[in-house]
C-alpha cells in the first residue's frame, strides 16, 4: 500500500508546478485538512478545509505572487500512511523580482487513495521578503 501512497503524493507535487489543478485535485480528499504556518500577511496562512478551498486559497494564488513557481521535491520518506516530502519552493517574486528558493517539508497523510491531511513547514519570513511588503500591509489593515 505504501508505494501507492507514495505515487499519490508524487502525483500532487508533479501536477502543481505545471499548473495542472485537475490532476492535483484528483488526489486530494474532498475534506482534506490543509495546514500552513499561521502568519499574518501571507495568503496561505492557517488551516484550510476541503480540497477546493485548499486549491483556491493556497495553491492558485501562489501563481499570482510568484513567477515560474515550482516545487522541487528532493526526497520522499515513506512511512506507510504518512509520506514526508522534503524539497524547495522555487520561482521569483512578481513585485520584488527577488529569487524564491525556500526549503520546505510537507507531511501528507494518505487514506483510501487520497491525501486527507497536508501539513507544510517552511520559512515564512523568506516568503514575506520575496512577495514584498504589500502583503504585510494588507495583513495589518485586515486585523
Amino acid at each position: 500500500m505504501t508505494k501507492k501512497n507514495l505515487d499519490i503524493v508524487k502525483t500532487f507535487f508533479e501536477a502543481v508546478p505545471k499548473g495542472d489543478m485537475d490532476a492535483a485535485r484528483v488526489v486530494l480528499d474532498d475534506n482534506i485538512e490543509w495546514i500552513e504556518p499561521d502568519v499574518p500577511g501571507l495568503w496561505f496562512s492557517g488551516v484550510h478545509r476541503g480540497a477546493d478551498a485548499a486549491l483556491k486559497e493556497v495553491v492558485k494564488p501562489t501563481f499570482e505572487y510568484v513567477d515560474d513557481f515550482s516545487i522541487k521535491a528532493d526526497e520522499y520518506l515513506d512511512a506507510g500512511d504518512v509520506i514526508i516530502t522534503i524539497g524547495r519552493f522555487l520561482g521569483k517574486g512578481k513585485k520584488t523580482g527577488k529569487k524564491l528558493d525556500i526549503p520546505v517539508c510537507f507531511v501528507c497523510t494518505v487514506r483510501d487513495g487520497k491525501i486527507i491531511r497536508f501539513r507544510a513547514y517552511h520559512n515564512t519570513a523568506l516568503w514575506l521578503d520575496v512577495v514584498g511588503t504589500a502583503m504585510r500591509k494588507a495583513a495589518r489593515c485586515n486585523q
